[in-house]
């Protein structure tokens, strides 16, 4: 004769769930006492969850969600101007906590938040560049420990090679050769990327940085930066790329400048695929990338 499927040991799934499981089949007689006991413990599992559920503003909630395209934009604007490139890759919770913190944040706030971040969530960021670009981990993996090698200046060394691979990966994803370049004006990766998410606003919103790379400091010309340096009369000192990979600065070697080259890679090699993989999602009117491309996925 099979066995009833209803007779099947279920023992240890009570320290698996939340509620606890119900009691294997017994005899009524026997079970009333373990079947009031299930039910006393379901309660106290159950109804503190549920007065907690009760206390949550759930309209300040929709709210906030509600914000977050127009509040990342703004944060991705401010953000670039300053030489760092945000991402929306990370988890939610860290994700609003990073866009609420950068509204109204002055520039010493701004580089402190940013800089607390990467640090803190470098190595789960090169582990996702690690699997996405197993060809480059050799070479990323190598300029995190030297962005981590403080004591030997390490970052005369991270900061060229992480550059150079935001580098090799716009032209490997827009398969476009030399993607930093201009033509008329423009960064042969950003046409790209404008021609992939067409009129989409909020993956236009989502790539702004990307989008006007040839306006942002880490790829002025050499003539905007001295018209920029003259009109302000002080010298240019931001980090740029072109002035580093050709030697025309050495200077350049600090954690803030390591740390924007690194959210540049990030930017690059993680975001823009995953913005223009989901633009069908993103073009439904959702307001994030898919939990799967998360952090806390």
């Amino acid at each position: 004769m099979n066995e009833d499927p209803k007779d099947e040991n279920i023992e240890g799934a009570e320290n698996q769930q939340t509620i606890p499981a119900t009691p294997r089949q017994q005899p009524i007689s026997s079970s009333l006492a373990d079947i009031r006991k299930w039910i006393e413990e379901a309660q106290k599992k159950i109804i503190p969850f549920l007065e907690q559920l009760a206390k949550v503003d759930w309209q300040a909630v929709k709210a906030r969600i509600e914000s977050m395209p127009k509040l990342s934009r703004d944060a991705m604007q401010t953000a670039s101007a300053q030489g760092w490139f945000f991402n929306m890759q990370n988890s939610m919770e860290d994700t609003f906590e990073i866009i609420e913190g950068l509204q109204n944040a002055t520039s010493e706030q701004l580089d402190e938040i940013l800089k607390a971040h990467f640090t803190k969530d470098m190595n789960w960021y090169a582990r996702s560049l690690y699997e996405k670009y197993p060809a480059r981990r050799t070479a990323i993996e190598a300029a995190v420990l030297a962005h981590k090698n403080k004591e030997q200046n390490g970052y005369f060394v991270s900061i060229p090679v992480f550059l150079a691979q935001a580098d090799g990966l716009l032209s490997e994803i827009a398969e476009t050769p030399s993607a930093m370049d201009k033509k008329n004006g423009v960064v042969r990766g950003s046409t790209w990327v404008k021609t992939k998410i067409g009129s989409n606003q909020q993956a236009t919103d989502l790539l702004h940085p990307i989008l006007n790379l040839h306006e942002l400091d880490i790829l002025k010309s050499k003539a905007t930066r001295e018209a920029e340096s003259f009109a302000m009369g002080k010298s240019f000192s931001a980090l740029n790329r072109h002035q580093v990979m050709h030697g025309e600065v050495s200077d350049y070697g600090t954690e803030i400048n390591s740390l924007k080259a690194f959210s540049f890679l990030v930017c690059v090699g993680l975001h823009i695929p995953d913005v223009i993989a989901n633009l069908h999602f993103l073009d439904d009117g959702e307001n994030e990338i898919p939990p799967e491309s998360r952090k806390d996925a």
